[in-house]
């Protein structure tokens, strides 16, 4: 019964800790290049971004869209996590 006591506690603490590590925190930055408009530039911290959702956080994301005004819109983001 006292070993049990000893490997219990030691289990949840092993367990807890690593689902913390898999928890970080992401810093993105975003560049809006939009025809015959400057672009715009922002930055975001996302925090606690957890699991699998780091690595679709996680990198160099590209896209493009239409605009209002009938041009195109392209959004780069760049996000790195720890």
């Amino acid at each position: 019964m006292k070993k049990l006591g000893i490997i219990l506690p030691a289990i949840f603490c092993v367990t807890f800790m690593s689902s913390c590590q898999k928890c970080q925190d992401c810093t993105c930055s975003q560049t809006i290049s939009e025809t015959g408009m400057p672009d715009v530039n922002q930055s975001i911290t996302i925090e606690g971004v957890c699991d699998d959702e780091i690595d679709n956080v996680r990198g160099t994301t590209n896209y493009t869209q239409l605009s209002v005004t009938g041009g195109t819109a392209s959004v780069t983001q760049n996000c790195d996590c720890n």
